[in-house]
């Protein structure tokens, strides 16, 4: 094997968009209600097309975390007086049923493009009437009441049965970035994982660790997950600002606002900014744009945890994380990158190569680069990005797949783990 080969995992990325719901626009932050979006305007259906319209642009779906209290209809909250600046006197009868239908409508059609997450059902939390941040935890990361917390979770689940949205979100938001982890069945992540939830974006820097992560950015307890999503580029109320981005972790995380623009009928502009940004950015950084959430997450818990390393005849992909996973939901297939200065064969043991789409592989590759697929395991040219196994190709090759790579090319290969070892081995052919 050429000492100039290299075999890297490659950094995915997903767009996540907090504070979706709202259907008031205004920061009451200073009126002992929510932050909001700080929008200057009402909300309208229009600002939840702008979110299927980049989620299309991407060929992805956005994970947008949603606060729903505006959204009760029905007046639950007033049964659930922590949840809301009005307390028992609850009501949101100034939102107009028209505009909540149609944007409901266009929610429940959203499927292909959006993924809801629960961020909360007020954001914020009322004692006597009076704000305190946040929902869930305190200003110091302190977990709030374990039953208040499980009533707050179901409130949110029973405000989206008033409207049919489904699927239930299996990821969560804190509110604020406020959030506490390793406490086991003592803490948080218990209680998600009650009502369903499976992985958490937080803000390590702004989390109360009652213990050390697993990985320094990721970490997992009580069957959930959380992820590092660092601290974003763009402030919460910037309503449609220039895009930018560090391309340097799996998460570009906007708020509502961010992806908007103060006349709705401008939102497009301001979405197609930002997809400019990020096609340009993921192609220049080498970063594989993730189809949803599960797919983003998978790369990157085998790119953070795996270790690779490389004799002077093979390279070896040591998975042996994943044993101590305990979400299958994360242990699918994942893209590496390789790059051989020369022709060279190899052959794949412990795994099998799987083409792109395939046994839930949802990352497109990099227009330019080559994906392994077809018989004979041989590299095949898709330009544009998105790459799918095209009609008639085989979809999955046995473990012991020959891969042909071609002089110079940086080649993507979708690998389904068979073992806790995966070795990429020279063949001198015949």
């Amino acid at each position: 094997m050429d000492r100039k080969s290299v075999l890297t995992i490659p950094m995915p990325l997903q767009v996540v968009v907090d504070d979706v719901g709202w259907w008031s626009g205004r920061d009451g932050s200073k009126y002992n209600q929510p932050f909001r979006t700080a929008m200057g305007r009402d909300h309208l259906p229009r600002d939840y097309e702008a979110l299927l319209q980049l989620g299309k642009k991407l060929a992805t779906k956005i994970l947008a975390g949603f606060v729903l209290c505006e959204w009760d209809r029905a007046g639950i909250l007033k049964n659930l007086p922590t949840a809301t600046w009005m307390g028992r006197d609850w009501s949101v009868d100034w939102v107009a049923p028209a505009l909540m239908e149609q944007a409901g409508g266009i929610i429940k059609q959203a499927g292909a493009h959006m993924e809801m997450a629960l961020h909360g059902v007020g954001h914020e939390f009322w004692t006597g009437r009076t704000m305190h941040r946040a929902e869930f935890h305190d200003r110091c990361s302190r977990m709030r009441d374990r039953d208040e917390i499980r009533r707050h979770l179901e409130f949110f689940f029973r405000i989206m049965d008033q409207h049919g949205f489904s699927p239930r979100p299996t990821a969560f938001i804190p509110p604020a970035m406020k959030h506490s982890m390793g406490n086991g069945d003592k803490g948080f992540q218990k209680l998600l994982n009650e009502a369903g939830i499976r992985l958490v974006t937080a803000c390590f820097q702004k989390a109360r660790h009652l213990a050390p992560p697993r990985y320094p950015t990721v970490t997992w307890e009580c069957g959930v997950l959380v992820l590092d999503r660092g601290v974003g580029e763009v402030a919460w109320n910037l309503v449609g600002p220039t895009p930018r981005f560090g391309f340097d972790r799996p998460l570009l995380v906007l708020h509502w606002s961010n992806i908007l623009h103060k006349d709705p009928g401008r939102n497009p502009q301001v979405v197609d900014a930002w997809a400019k940004l990020i096609q340009k950015g993921a192609r220049q950084h080498g970063m594989l744009l993730a189809m949803d959430t599960e797919a983003c997450i998978t790369q990157y818990l085998y790119r953070t945890c795996s270790k690779i390393r490389r004799t002077h005849n093979e390279f070896c992909i040591d998975l042996s994380w994943r044993r101590t996973l305990p979400i299958n939901r994360f242990k699918g297939p994942f893209a590496i990158r390789v790059n051989w200065p020369g022709p060279s064969r190899f052959r794949v043991a412990g795994a099998r190569v799987v083409c792109p789409g395939q046994g839930r592989c949802g990352l497109h590759t990099i227009p330019g680069e080559s994906s392994v697929t077809g018989p004979g395991g041989k590299l095949v040219e898709q330009g544009g990005g998105g790459l799918r196994a095209s009609a008639g190709e085989s979809q999955v090759a046995g473990p012991g797949l020959e891969i042909v790579g071609k002089k110079g090319d940086p080649s993507i290969i979708f690998l389904l783990p068979e073992a806790d070892r995966i070795y990429l081995k020279p063949d001198p052919g015949p």
